[in-house]
């Protein structure tokens, strides 16, 4: 039961608005850090979610967030003042697009390695 709960941990990440904060620490900071940090954690989540086969919560996790930033947006948050110059739509929409892309290529990796392992295991037992 604990070990069914501390695999979904990772997914409490999409109740963090992570778009917003890693426009944030990029707006502070001066740096492109914030989003690369953030590329590379959701990179790791897609493949983690298609490695414990658990893509109907990555999608889920998605839709809150997605939610979520929109009514940050909407609520005029103090955090979304800091960034955006015009509509904060315009600085939301594509690291929407671009952290999705992101998680499609973290699915991808572990669809090929999960593939990949599977054909060397079936290579392996032929001799």
């Amino acid at each position: 039961m604990h070990k069914k709960i501390i695999s979904l941990l990772p997914f409490v990440f999409y109740f963090i608005p992570y778009m917003h904060l890693s426009l944030a620490i990029d707006y502070l900071f001066d740096s492109l850090i914030g989003i690369f940090l953030f590329l590379i954690f959701t990179v790791t989540i897609g493949f983690y979610a298609k490695k414990i086969r658990r893509l109907p919560l990555l999608i889920l996790g998605n839709l809150i967030n997605i939610l979520l930033s929109c009514v940050l947006i909407l609520l005029e948050s103090p955090i979304v003042d800091w960034y955006h110059s015009s509509s904060p739509f315009v600085a939301a929409v594509p690291l929407i697009i671009l952290f999705l892309f992101a998680q499609l290529t973290g699915i991808f990796w572990a669809h090929v390695l999960q593939k990949e392992n599977a054909f060397s295991i079936d290579k392996g037992s032929k001799n």
